[in-house]
C-alpha cells in the first residue's frame, strides 16, 4: 500500500503503485497535487522489508546508477555513549566507564547536564572521583557533536542528471553511493526525495500467505479479499486483535468493542480517530453511530460527505469537499483552504472566510450569517482532521491482517514471530497470544525446525533463527546437511557432520541449552558436558579424512556404518541434570521466554494461597483497588524523581498469566528496594492503575519465599475428638518442632454430636507455615484437615497514597 499522494492518486491506482481503488473510498488526488500547490508531492512507498533491497537496485537500474543514490546519517556522540568513548580513548577501564555510564538516566532526550541534575549518585561520582571528573572535562565539550555516518533507513535522492555534478557523494561501509549532506539540505536545494520504506506488516503478510499455501494449498490474494467477511468483523469487534496491524494497543482493543464495525469504512474512521486531537469526538461518534445522538447537518449539501462519519467532520478530504459544494472551490482551492486553517494565521484565514462567505452566497444561495457558521464549524474540526488516503491504506492492512489470524490463525502467528524473533520484548507477547488461541508453541528441534517460525500440526514450531548466537547461515547450513543425508542422530552425529559449516562451539552450546537436542531423550546437563567432546573427536574425524586416512577397523565396518555413526551419544559422559532452575532461566535468555515450564510454577501453592487476584482480574477491579499478587521481576529499571532526586523503580511482574508493570515510588522503593533484582520471585501488594495497560503502584513489596510468614495469621487443625490419642499428639509435637516460627497454631476439636472446641496451642510450637510442614500435617491428619488462615486484606500495614491518605483496615477488606 502507498500512503502520501499514492493512497489517494487515480494514477498511481491505474499504475499498480497502490491497491486502493480511490473511486471506491472516495480519496481525492487534488489532496495531494494540483495547481495551486507550490510543494511538490513526496512519495512514501511502503515495501515488505525482506525485498526492499530490491527496489532500491531496481531504481538505480531503471534511471542509472549515477542518479541514485541514498543519503547519509550522522549519528551523534550521546550522553552515554560520549562517556564510553572517551573512556576507552584515556585508557580508563571499561567496567569503570561502564558503570557511570549506567548511572545516565534511560531517556533518548538524555544529556549529561540533565543527568547531573537528575541522578544525585552520577553527580556526586563526578565530584568526588578523580576519572569521573576527567571524562567529564572532555564529554562536556565533544557531547553532541557527529560520532559516524549512516545510511538512512528509507531516503533515495533520484537526479535528472547524474548526482556528482550537483552534490558531493561518499561510500558507506557496504560500498553504497550516499549523499554527504542530510536529508534537509538536500530538499533545500531542490533534489526529488522518496521513501522507499520497509513495513513489517507487509512481511508478515507474504510469509503467513506462503504458510497457507504450504499447509493447505489455498493461494489467496490478498488483494481480492471479501471486505464484509463475518469472522473478521468478530474478531475485530471483540478486540482479539494482538498482531493486528494498527489495532493491538490497548486503547484500540477498547475502541473497536466500542464501536462495533458494521462496515470497513468505520475501520478506515477509527483508524483516523484514536489520535490525540480527535479523541475527544470519540463519543460524540459512537453516540451517533449507535442512535443515541441524533446526526445533524449545518447545511442539507454536508449531508453526503459527512454521511459515511455520521455527520462529523474527520477527515481533510471532506474539508475539501464541503469547500467544493458549499463555496464552488475547486478541490485544489479546497486543499489551500484545509492548510490555511491547519497554520491558523490570522490574515490568511481572514481571506479564507471572506471567499468562502461570497462562494456560499454566489453558488448556492446560502446567507452571509450561515455561511459563517459552517465556516466557523469546519475550522474546528480542520485542525483535528487526518488524511482519509493515509487511514484508508492503513485500514486495509488491519483488516488484512485481522482476516488472517481470524482464518488461518498457526500461519499468522509463525509469521507475526518470525518476525519479531530477535526482539526480546515482542516475541514473549506473540508466543503469549498464540497460546492464548490454543496454539501449541513446540521447541526448537534441530531435526524438525526451519530458519524461521513455521505452523506445524495444531501449532508453531520455533524457528532455530530465533536462538540467541545462532545465525541465519547456520541454520541454513544444518538445513542443507538435513535435507541432504537425513536427520541426524544426536550430538556427536550433529558434530561430525557440521564441523566446519559456520557452526561453532557457541552455536552447539545455544542450541544444547534451548533443547533443540531435547529427542535424544538425554538431559540437557549431560549433551552440554559433552559438547567438547563431540567436537574434538568431529575435528580430529575432519583431520583424518583431509589427510586420506583410513583405519583397520574403518575398513571392516560396513559402509553405512561410518565413525560418525559408531561413535554414538551414548558415549557422553553421566552427569547430574541441571535444577529446573537453572534450565529455565537458559531458555529465557536464548529463547526470550519459558518454553518447557515456568519457574513460578514450584512456588504454585504459595501464588494460589496467598494471591488475592490473577492477572485477567487485575483488567476488571475499579481503579485504586487494593490488591496482592506474585511474580517474577523482569526489565527493572532504577529512576529518580525529578525534584527531590529519590530513587524510585519500575519494572514488569511477570505472572504464570503474563505480566504488566509496577511502580515502586519513593517511599516503597526506600523499604522494598533490596528485593527487587532481575528475575527474583517476589509479591506485590498495592493499587490497580488502569491506562495504557495495567499497571500497580506498590505499597509493599515481600520476597516470595517469605509470603506465607508475613500473610498466615495462624494454622488451623481440625481433628475428630474420638481419635485424639497420645500417639497422635505426640506425632504433631514433634512435627511442629521440626518446623520453628511465629505463627500461631489452632485446634478445633469436633465431638460426635457436632460440638467444635477452639484451643491455641502454646507459644512453643508456633511455627514457619511452609509447604514441607502442611505436607507432613495432611500425611497425619488428612488433606481436610489442615487450614491456613490466611490475612485477607491486602498490605500488612495501611499503605500511604501518593495524596497522604492512608488506606485503613476497613478500607482495605471493602478493597478485597
Amino acid at each position: 500500500p502507498g500512503r502520501g499522494s499514492g493512497a489517494g492518486s487515480l494514477v498511481a491506482y491505474a499504475l499498480g503503485i497502490t491497491g486502493i481503488d480511490p473511486l471506491q473510498y472516495n480519496l481525492i488526488f487534488e489532496r495531494f497535487l494540483n495547481p495551486e500547490r507550490v510543494s511538490p508531492p513526496d512519495f512514501d512507498i511502503d515495501f515488505c522489508q525482506a525485498r526492499r533491497e530490491e527496489v532500491i537496485q531496481y531504481v538505480k537500474d531503471k534511471y542509472g546508477r549515477d542518479t541514485v543514490a541514498q543519503i547519509i546519517t550522522f549519528g551523534t556522540l550521546g550522553a552515554k555513549t560520549v562517556i564510553r568513548d572517551l573512556g576507552r580513548v584515556l585508557e580508563i577501564p571499561f567496567a569503570y566507564c561502564d558503570r557511570l555510564a549506567k548511572m545516565i538516566p534511560e531517556d533518548p532526550k538524555m544529556t549529561l547536564e540533565k543527568a547531573l541534575a537528575e541522578n544525585p549518585e552520577f553527580k556526586a561520582t563526578v565530584e568526588t572521583e578523580e576519572q569521573a571528573a576527567l571524562i567529564m572535562k572532555y564529554a562536556r565539550v565533544l557531547e553532541g557533536n557527529p560520532r559516524n555516518p549512516g545510511t538512512h533507513a528509507a531516503g533515495v535522492i533520484l537526479g535528472d542528471n547524474p548526482l556528482i555534478n550537483l552534490i558531493p557523494l561518499a561510500m558507506d561501509k557496504d560500498e553504497q553511493v550516499v549523499t554527504q549532506y542530510e536529508m534537509r539540505p538536500l530538499e533545500e536545494i531542490g533534489l526529488l526525495k522518496l521513501d522507499f520504506l520497509g513495513l513489517k506488516t507487509l512481511t508478515v503478510i507474504q510469509e503467513a500467505v506462503e504458510h497457507v499455501k504450504a499447509t493447505t494449498g489455498v493461494e489467496l490474494d490478498m488483494a481480492d479479499l471479501p471486505m464484509d467477511d463475518e469472522k473478521t468483523f468478530e474478531l475485530l469487534n471483540r478486540g482479539d486483535t494482538v498482531a493486528v496491524f494498527q489495532v493491538e494497543s490497548k486503547g484500540m482493543r477498547d475502541l473497536l468493542r466500542r464501536i462495533g464495525l458494521s462496515r470497513f469504512e468505520d475501520l478506515i474512521a477509527m483508524i483516523a480517530l484514536y489520535r490525540p486531537g480527535p479523541m475527544n469526538m470519540l463519543d460524540d461518534f459512537i453516540e451517533r453511530k449507535h442512535g443515541k445522538v441524533d446526526i445533524q447537518y449545518d447545511h442539507p449539501l454536508l449531508e453526503p460527505i459527512l454521511k459515511e462519519t455520521y455527520g462529523v467532520m474527520l477527515y481533510q478530504e471532506q474539508v475539501q469537499f464541503a469547500a467544493n459544494s458549499l463555496a464552488g472551490f475547486s478541490l485544489g482551492q479546497g486543499d489551500i483552504l484545509r492548510r490555511a486553517m491547519g497554520k491558523k494565521k490570522p490574515e490568511e484565514m481572514a481571506q479564507q472566510r471572506t471567499a468562502f462567505v461570497d462562494g456560499c452566497r454566489k453558488t448556492n444561495d446560502i446567507p452571509a450569517k450561515v455561511a459563517e457558521r459552517i465556516f466557523d464549524n469546519i475550522e474546528r474540526f480542520a485542525g483535528y482532521g487526518f488524511n482519509k488516503s493515509h487511514s484508508a491504506a492503513y485500514a486495509i492492512l488491519s483488516y488484512q491482517t485481522a482476516y488472517l489470524k481470524a482464518h488461518y490463525p498457526a500461519c499468522f502467528m509463525a509469521a507475526v514471530c518470525s518476525c519479531d524473533m530477535n526482539n526480546a520484548d515482542k516475541l514473549p507477547v506473540f508466543i503469549a497470544e498464540a497460546q492464548e488461541m490454543e496454539l501449541k508453541i513446540y521447541p526448537p528441534n534441530v531435526n524438525e525446525s526451519h530458519v524461521r517460525f513455521a505452523p506445524e500440526k495444531d501449532g508453531i514450531r520455533f524457528g532455530l533463527a530465533g536462538i540467541k548466537n545462532v545465525g541465519v547461515g547456520a541454520v541454513e547450513a544444518m538445513i542443507r546437511e538435513r535435507e541432504a543425508r537425513g536427520p541426524f542422530e544426536g550430538l556427536v552425529d550433529f558434530c561430525a557432520r557440521m564441523g566446519g559449516q559456520n557452526v561453532n562451539k557457541k552455536v552447539v552450546e545455544s542450541l544444547v541449552k534451548s533443547g533443540a537436542f531435547d529427542f535424544t531423550h538425554m538431559s540437557r546437563a549431560r549433551l552440554f558436558s559433552g559438547i567438547e567432546f563431540a567436537i574434538q573427536r568431529a575435528a580430529a574425524e575432519l583431520k583424518d579424512q583431509q589427510a586420506g586416512q583410513t583405519s583397520l577397523f574403518d575398513m571392516l565396518e560396513a559402509p553405512e556404518e561410518n565413525t560418525a555413526k559408531a561413535v554414538s551419544s551414548e558415549t557422553l559422559p553421566e552427569v547430574p541434570p541441571w535444577p529446573s532452575s537453572e534450565m529455565l532461566a537458559a531458555e529465557k535468555e536464548l529463547l526470550g521466554f519459558y518454553i518447557s515450564g515456568h519457574p513460578l510454577t514450584e512456588h504454585a501453592w504459595l501464588l494460589e494461597r496467598f494471591s488475592l487476584a490473577h492477572l485477567p482480574q487485575l483488567a476488571e477491579m475499579a481503579p485504586r483497588t487494593l490488591t496482592r499478587i506474585g511474580g517474577l521481576v523482569t526489565q527493572l529499571n532504577k529512576r529518580f524523581t525529578k525534584k527531590s532526586k529519590e530513587p524510585f523503580a519500575t519494572f514488569q511482574l511477570e505472572t504464570l498469566e503474563g505480566s504488566f508493570e509496577v511502580v515502586a515510588f519513593p517511599n516503597t522503593y526506600r523499604e522494598c528496594g533490596l528485593y527487587l533484582e532481575e528475575n527474583a520471585p517476589i509479591f506485590v501488594c498495592g493499587e490497580v492503575q488502569h491506562g495504557d495497560g495495567i499497571k500497580m503502584h506498590a505499597a509493599e513489596i515481600y520476597p516470595l519465599r517469605e509470603i506465607h510468614r508475613q500473610f498466615t495469621q495462624r494454622v488451623s487443625l481440625h481433628l475428630t475428638a474420638v481419635h485424639v490419642t497420645d500417639k497422635l499428639l505426640g506425632k504433631l509435637k514433634t512435627i511442629l518442632r521440626k518446623y520453628p516460627g511465629d505463627t500461631p497454631i489452632t485446634c478445633c476439636l469436633i465431638y460426635p454430636e457436632g460440638e467444635k472446641i477452639f484451643i491455641a496451642a502454646d507459644r512453643l510450637y508456633r511455627v514457619d507455615p511452609c509447604e514441607e510442614l502442611l505436607d507432613e500435617l495432611e500425611h497425619v491428619l488428612g488433606e481436610e484437615s489442615v487450614y491456613l488462615d490466611v490475612l485477607k486484606t491486602p498490605c500488612k500495614k495501611a499503605p500511604t497514597r501518593n495524596n497522604g491518605r492512608r488506606w485503613g483496615a476497613a478500607a482495605q477488606r471493602a478493597a478485597v
